[in-house]
């Protein structure tokens, strides 16, 4: 269907084009999950299919309890704020208040999704290694298999439960093997990772056997000098997937990369619509797991790298979009070379080079609109010449802009009938669809102006088909306006109307009407009284005292910098320094109740308990049914 809809695109640009289509196969080792894929009950995580391996002795079930007590649920507190003291948390406490948060899930809610991360650092932070109960650590995991996939970080109970696994079954890691385990499956890879004289590996665990996968990583594991097995922990951790969006995990290398003897491990992910893989080299150093990217930093290319071990270097192709209109790719070659004890950026080129495709070739060519359009037109049906199926998406928009072509040329039958052709082929939903539809509504009207086509095309989505200021600009110059007839009735012809106009006084100049066409882009005109009987006309910045005034934002809502302080850097001092100077910036503005939250736990975990007691009940006081208002009130208990 994608290959028929591109023959009929191409068609509008070059009659007769031959396409060619090659498919090219995905890496061996990379796991990618369909984000479309109906959500299914999990299979029950404890019901093991381990040949002649009985089950794990039940454990007693606890149950998770609503906080504080009497239940104020989605109510506020019933009591003053001076019956209420920060919750004594133990570690018990803590668990069961993470499940009753799972619990909410019910969608990909992403004020509860971080609320949980920020509850789950705050766990981690108060009591490292929590659960360390197995009964406990098996409900907190139903809890997490059963909520919305992708919606819960399963890590902190993941990796312990599989080192437990591990240590029950205790595998040989001198052989590729693979173990099934209370519905995960986890794959041994054999690694030299600390050079102690026996193997250690690198894993990937997954659950379930079958898809929907619910959970997959690659961890790197050992075996101590007592015979435990052991997961070690990385700074950043070990990413897994699906998890906030991300669907791709890719293992891209195992071996010595930096000639120390040891084994190094590649991790790369990749982000929904992503250019490139963000990767990490991880390795043994210091009795554990490290990151061994230069801090602050990730691997930045394409999947598929060049590891050169001679070198102790990694190549990657970097890309980048240069012409978003146009989605014109450009790339770089990066190296990453290993000196000073991490892998650093060596050689990067100032500039990205654009790809030979349809798409950078029309965006080298822009602005198209400043042509004669019969000469656009043959620009664009020249350049498309060597299209092929993957430059669909510049070949649809270069066969919307030969049907405003057209209409600019005079042409307007033959506009009409591009837009049918191509209707026949838009894709339900897509940016051409949204176009046309855009040309029809406007072309129904009745007597429409090539300019308010355009600036209809311009409006309907984002990169439209059209750019108002270049063909108003071209016209201007073609059939300026006269000096013996009022602007506004010559705005009038060509469909504009004038909004705002001002006389422009400069030291030098001769005196300049300046306008505001009634357009979306708000862009201004100047029209000088300097040519022979007729103005010159040019885009201005906007006049003083006609500025738009800054619309302060309703509530003052959390940067990603202020999740990345406590998630990240653990740093609750710096979370309170950015929400310090974000209320500055604006003044008698509100903060949202997510910023509430996060300064309240920031006073918390920095032992500031009056600050932390007041923002807490204020924030379950005004918005209790929230899951940051829950959250809150699950930190105050009634004296």
């Amino acid at each position: 269907m994608r290959s028929r809809r591109f023959h009929l695109i191409l068609s509008m640009l070059v009659p007769g084009l031959v396409l060619l289509l090659a498919w090219l196969p995905l890496a061996a080792q990379d796991i990618t999950f369909a984000t479309n894929t109906p959500a299914a009950p999990p299979p029950q995580p404890f019901a093991t299919n381990t040949p002649n391996r009985p089950n794990p002795t039940p454990q007693p079930l606890l149950l998770a309890t609503n906080t504080p007590s009497p239940n104020m649920l989605n109510r506020p507190p019933d009591a003053p704020m001076d019956r209420y003291a920060l919750r004594r948390w133990d570690e018990t406490s803590l668990s069961l208040e993470l499940i009753n948060q799972i619990s909410r899930l019910t969608s990909s809610d992403p004020d509860i999704m971080m609320s949980i991360r920020l509850f789950q650092n705050e766990i981690a932070r108060r009591f490292p290694g929590t659960p360390r109960s197995p009964a406990l650590r098996e409900q907190i995991l139903r809890a997490m298999l059963n909520a919305p996939r992708g919606t819960v970080d399963m890590r902190p109970v993941v990796r312990p439960y599989i080192e437990a696994a591990l240590n029950t079954l205790q595998p040989a890691f001198d052989v590729q093997n693979r173990l099934e385990y209370n519905g995960f499956v986890i794959d041994i890879q054999p690694a030299n990772l600390n050079n102690t004289g026996s193997m250690d590996a690198v894993l990937m665990t997954r659950y379930p056997a079958d898809s929907p996968l619910l959970y997959v990583d690659y961890t790197l594991a050992v075996i101590d000098a007592q015979g435990i097995y052991r997961l070690p922990e990385a700074s950043p951790p070990f990413p897994f997937v699906p998890f906030n969006g991300l669907e791709t995990l890719s293992l891209t290398y195992l071996g010595d990369l930096n000639s120390d003897r040891l084994d190094e491990v590649a991790i790369a992910v990749i982000a929904p619509d992503a250019l490139n893989a963000d990767m990490a080299i991880f390795g043994w150093r210091n009795g554990t797991a490290a990151n061994l990217v230069a801090p602050g930093r990730a691997i930045s290319g394409q999947l598929v790298a060049d590891f050169q071990t001679t070198n102790n270097a990694v190549a990657v192709q970097e890309q980048t979009v240069l012409i978003p209109e146009w989605r014109c790719i450009g790339e770089r070659s990066v190296m990453w070379t290993w000196q000073n004890n991490f892998f650093r950026p060596t050689i990067v080129p100032d500039t990205f080079v654009p790809q030979d495709t349809l798409a950078c070739r029309l965006a080298a060519a822009e602005p198209l609109y400043s042509y004669d359009p019969a000469e656009a037109i043959a620009l664009i049906q020249r350049l498309s010449s060597q299209a092929t199926v993957d430059d669909s998406a510049a070949a649809a928009r270069a066969a919307m802009m030969v049907a405003m072509l057209h209409l600019l040329n005079g042409q307007p039958a033959d506009a009409l009938a591009q837009v049918d052709a191509l209707s026949t082929g838009a894709e339900a939903g897509s940016w051409l669809e949204a176009q046309l539809n855009a040309f029809k509504r406007t072309a129904a009207q009745g007597a429409v102006t090539p300019l308010q086509m355009c600036a209809a095309l311009q409006m309907a989505s984002a990169y439209g088909a059209c750019d108002v200021n270049t063909v108003l600009a071209r016209l201007l110059d073609e059939q300026p306006f006269v000096l013996d007839e009022p602007l506004d009735a010559q705005a009038a012809q060509l469909g504009l109307s004038i909004s705002s106009s001002i006389t422009v006084n400069q030291v030098g100049l001769l005196p300049r009407q300046a306008v505001l066409f009634d357009l979306a882009n708000g862009q201004w005109w100047s029209f000088a009284p300097v040519g022979d009987g007729v103005y010159t006309a040019e885009m201005i910045d906007t006049p003083e005292g006609f500025a738009a005034v800054p619309v302060p934002p309703p509530l003052i809502t959390a940067p990603d910098t202020v999740y990345r302080a406590l998630l990240e850097s653990n740093n609750p001092a710096e979370a309170l320094n950015i929400i310090d100077n974000m209320v500055r910036a604006n003044p008698n503005v509100p903060l949202s109740s997510a910023v509430r939250f996060v300064q309240a736990i920031s006073y918390d975990l920095l032992g500031d308990r009056t600050n932390a007691r007041q923002a807490y009940y204020s924030l379950w006081r005004d918005d209790a049914a929230s899951a940051w208002g829950q959250l809150a009130a699950a930190h105050l208990e009634r004296r």
